[in-house]
């Protein structure tokens, strides 16, 4: 869309408007694509790092023995890790969000 007459300030607003979302929702999808390639990069290393390290190895649970291959056990620490990982940091945004708002409605 082009502007009749650049000269009359609400056009030439809209038109800043209009170039600075478009600036915004770039920068947002260069940052998607940032985060996707490293969380692929970072898929790929542990992979190869697993499956390089196959051989069986004793594991000792609470109440028996296994020896299980090295790789399943490295998968399974790695699963664990990013599910506390995320379970830990998503209760902490919830509980700030939580204490904005009240802090919120006793100023009003």
């Amino acid at each position: 869309m082009r502007p009749e007459n650049p000269d009359r300030p609400d056009v030439a607003q809209s038109v800043r408007d209009e170039q600075a979302r478009q600036k915004e929702t770039d920068r947002e999808r260069r940052a998607r694509l940032v985060k996707v390639l490293v969380g692929l990069g970072i898929a790929i290393v542990l992979l190869i790092f697993i499956t390089s390290n196959s051989q069986g190895v004793k594991v000792h649970f609470v109440f028996f023995t296994r020896r299980p291959p090295l790789i399943w056990v490295m998968f399974a620490c790695a699963v664990l890790g990013g599910a506390l990982g995320y379970l830990i940091g998503k209760p902490g945004q919830q509980l700030t969000l939580r204490r904005r708002s009240k802090g919120d409605d006793k100023k009003k």
